[in-house]
């Protein structure tokens, strides 16, 4: 293997290393679900509170309907029964009577808006425990699919170690050292390779002596303009 060519694959296999870490440190966990699904879990204690608060509120109203009620038959079966003879105490009766039947009408009203939202809570409730299952179906997909990438990557990386190991053994020290600088000042990229007669990093043209140092297995051409290795095949 020419020299240059090992130095190219060096440099393939240290950014299939950079992207699969990259990879790894971004593997979705489900993370974003997970706070969804604790924000959903909030929002349903929230609703269960109000359902709650709101059956309990339609509870006393029935209770006070019910007694209401009960009063208004008596009075309506007192003045039909005759035995209340005195004109004032029929009027006095009369008008509480009315009154009674008003208070029940804004009871009554009061009733059906509770109803209504204790189904419209009902709905909700249904809604958000029908999306959280669906989430949590979701995020076991979203784990169990993490999972099993980190282990394909973790199994790529590693053989991508040994290869890396491989390639630096059998390539000089100095030109180690001159590729690692190369690639941590620009940008990763230490090996340009040659398209079109060109560099494929500054897009300057080849020399010949760069076309006579790449048939060298020794040789190690580089471009005049950015600095970098050139490889290409001869």
């Amino acid at each position: 293997m020419r020299l240059i060519e090992a130095l190219y694959r060096l440099q393939v296999t240290e950014l299939q290393l950079d992207t699969i870490r990259r990879d790894l440190e971004t593997l979705d966990y489900g993370d974003a679900l997970e706070q969804e699904m604790s924000r959903l879990d909030q929002e349903l204690a929230q609703d269960q509170q109000t359902l709650k608060q709101l059956r309990q509120e339609l509870l006393d109203q029935e209770l006070e309907l019910n007694d209401m009620e009960t009063k208004m038959r008596k009075m309506e079966d007192l003045l039909a029964s005759g035995s209340v003879r005195s004109g004032r105490e029929v009027e006095h009766l009369q008008k509480e009577l009315d009154e009674l039947r008003r208070r029940k009408d804004i009871l009554e009203n009061r009733m059906l808006e509770l109803m209504l939202r204790i189904e419209e809570t009902e709905k909700k409730l249904k809604e958000r425990r029908e999306q959280l299952e669906r989430n949590k179906e979701r995020l076991a997909q979203v784990r169990e699919k993490a999972v099993m990438l980190k282990e394909k990557l973790t199994q790529e990386q590693a053989q991508l170690l040994m290869e890396r190991e491989r390639l630096r053994a059998i390539l000089p020290p100095e030109v180690l050292a001159r590729y690692d600088r190369l690639r941590a000042r620009l940008n990763g990229i230490a090996v340009a390779k040659i398209e079109d007669n060109l560099c494929s990093a500054c897009r300057v043209s080849i020399t010949a002596e760069v076309i006579l140092a790449l048939r060298d297995p020794e040789g190690l051409p580089t471009c005049e303009n950015c600095g970098r290795f050139l490889f290409g095949e001869v």
